[in-house]
């Protein structure tokens, strides 16, 4: 089986565009503004959260714009790197490939920095953050190779 017919369809890569930029909008709204719309105020069944009580297998009334936020970035994200092109070659799954290594040694490098170097909840926000880094910094690496690769006189 030819690794291409593992990915997404094509149409997803433009799901996956509209739901980052929508996470990016919404996180930038959420948390560099510090909103929370009150008409996302709902009832939530939870296996485990600790706020100021421990509540276990129950409904408890959560915000669920972080949640929002996280659903919409991850997919968009997910759905950019796993969906195919027009023409699938061997060439792109070479660097996709590459993207992977690359951004598994970057963030690697990243987190044993934040490992001797972050403590407390600023290290609680790192590995917050370390959830959305594995596929942001994929894509990044990805589309610089992909990018690096069209340009005519490089290779």
């Amino acid at each position: 089986m030819h690794i291409s017919k593992i990915l997404l369809p094509r149409y997803f890569r433009y799901i996956g565009i509209a739901l980052t930029l929508a996470g990016t909008v919404f996180s930038i709204i959420r948390f560099g503004y510090e909103i929370k719309p009150n008409f996302l105020e709902t009832k939530v069944f939870v296996i485990y959260a600790a706020y100021l009580q421990t509540s276990e297998f129950r409904v408890i009334t959560n915000n669920i714009s972080e949640e929002i936020c996280g659903i919409t970035l991850i997919l968009g994200l997910f759905f950019l790197a796993f969906s195919r092109f027009k023409a699938e070659t061997d060439e792109l799954m070479i660097l996709r490939t590459k993207a992977f290594f690359y951004s598994f040694y970057t963030l690697t490098s990243f987190l044993l920095f934040c490992l001797l170097f972050i403590y407390g909840w600023g290290f609680l926000i790192v590995m917050t953050a370390n959830i959305f880094l594995y596929l942001l910094v994929y894509n990044i690496w990805f589309y610089i190779l992909f990018f690096r690769r069209s340009r005519p006189g490089t290779s």
